[in-house]
């Protein structure tokens, strides 16, 4: 009886064969303009086989729009290897005519608990500052295996068992693309070998000291021995997990009832136990934080709980989670706030104080001389000002009240100075001895975690 099993080169074809297929399967595959892909490239065995995969289908005729490529290499900088990684990288993509850059980063600023999270969280941030239509990552079948298996020996619920999903937003307008998620390793490892594709080996990947490893050396070999075909079962089981997920999600959108920032602690206490939590761990989704078990219940019980005048603050992974007014909102952690010169006209992007400064013409508006030299710092305290001519001195502290500008926002609220004088609150008053007679530059204040809070002047 023949044997029916392809050759290693068919098996490399058909690998290419179903990329092709999946990209071609885009809607955005066929724009006149094409597409612009960047491959997180490490340098390892799945993103070499990728990078040459991509390098074909750059090149491939029947692609319906061209399709402009690049690869980025983060160096994390833990291995003594890091430098001849990079400059692996670098050659590689140089034989096949990528476009190649890299980044290095500091992982003490980065985000995350223990090293590995830290490390992944620095290069989806530099991901997302690539600009670019799609980041293509290598990540297969057993890698999701493995993710599952780790995810619910850690507790976790619907959406962390679904896995890596192939497909998911990065930045405002970037997705994350994993194409080869439906293909195990030895298809990679097949596809290697059969074209003679170089790649590096991360020595860390041979010890068992860190989880996934340990899961991927002394776990799986072990499973794998009892249930063969687990990793497919698995992969087919987070597929599962990631429907119910939806459902999950389209129920907490339903409960929302069509909120944006902010959540209503209202439409919180209406619910059951199990909708409270949903509602809430898809609101806390949308603006990046994840918590486990024990942080949603906490978090939960202080926005619940809280005295109608109070204004509860739990921090989670860089971020700040208030209740303010009855609504539970969700803001960027500023520790430090360093003064600047700042232009009085245009729009001035202050991305360290988290918002935009924003120049136009209003009665009131600061005089020609008084935009001369301006600083922006952050408040001390104690500061004063006089808005209206004749009027009384005001406190800052008592004019962001009246605005309805929440705690956390007055602590990172602009003090536009001149010297030893302070000019300017901004979007709120101007000195009324550096007012113009007629219109005058006006500095409107525009916090990105709450964008509509005073209006236009």
């Amino acid at each position: 009886m023949a044997n029916s099993r392809k050759s290693p080169q068919a098996e490399a074809e058909a690998l290419y064969e179903r990329l092709l297929q999946r990209y071609l399967s885009l809607p955005a595959a066929k724009r006149p303009e094409g597409m612009r892909l960047a491959l997180g490239y490490s340098g390892g065995l799945d993103s070499a086989v990728l990078l040459h995969l991509l390098a074909r289908l750059r090149d491939d005729a029947r692609l319906p729009a061209p399709l402009a490529l690049q690869a980025l290499h983060v160096h994390h900088g833990i291995s003594p290897n890091a430098d001849a990684w990079l400059r692996h990288c670098d050659q590689r993509c140089a034989a096949l005519a990528v476009d190649f850059s890299h980044i290095r980063v500091d992982l003490n600023q980065a985000v995350g608990d223990g090293l590995e999270a830290r490390a992944r969280a620095a290069r989806y941030a530099a991901y997302a500052g690539l600009g670019v239509d799609m980041v293509l990552l290598a990540h297969h079948r057993d890698d999701q295996a493995e993710t599952v298996l780790y995810r619910l020996a850690r507790g976790a619920g619907v959406h962390g068992a679904a896995g890596m999903p192939a497909m998911r937003p990065l930045g405002v307008t970037g997705r994350i693309w994993r194409p080869l998620l439906d293909e195990p390793r030895s298809a990679l490892l097949t596809y290697a070998r059969t074209l003679g594709l170089a790649w590096v080996e991360d020595e860390s990947n041979a010890v068992s000291d860190y989880d996934r490893n340990y899961l991927r050396r002394e776990v799986m070999p072990v499973l794998l021995g009892r249930f063969p075909s687990a990793p497919a079962a698995m992969a087919r089981a987070a597929r599962h997990f990631a429907e119910a997920a939806s459902l999950l999600d389209a129920l907490a959108e339903e409960d929302a009832g069509g909120v944006a920032d902010r959540l209503p602690v209202g439409r919180l206490l209406a619910l059951s136990g199990p909708r409270q939590r949903n509602l809430l761990r898809w609101f806390l989704a949308r603006h990046g934080l994840r918590p486990d078990e024990r942080q949603l219940l906490l978090v939960l019980e202080q926005m619940l709980t809280a005295k109608e005048d109070a204004n509860p603050c739990l921090r989670l992974a860089g971020l700040e989670v208030h209740r303010y007014r009855a609504e539970i909102c969700v803001a960027r952690w500023v520790e430090v706030l360093t003064p600047r010169a700042v232009p009085a006209e245009g729009l001035v992007l202050l991305p360290d104080w988290c918002g935009e400064l924003h120049w136009s013409r209003a009665v009131r508006g600061l005089s020609e001389a008084s935009c001369v030299g301006l600083e922006v710092r952050p408040r001390q305290g104690g500061e004063m000002v006089r808005p209206r001519r004749g009027g009384p001195n005001r406190p800052v502290k008592l004019l962001l009240q009246e605005a309805g500008v929440p705690p956390w926002l007055r602590r990172r609220w602009p003090m536009l100075w001149q010297g030893d004088k302070l000019v300017a609150v901004a979007g709120i008053a101007v000195a009324a001895d550096c007012q113009s007679e007629g219109e005058g530059a006006w500095p409107d204040w525009r916090p990105l975690d709450w964008p509509d809070l005073l209006g236009d002047k």
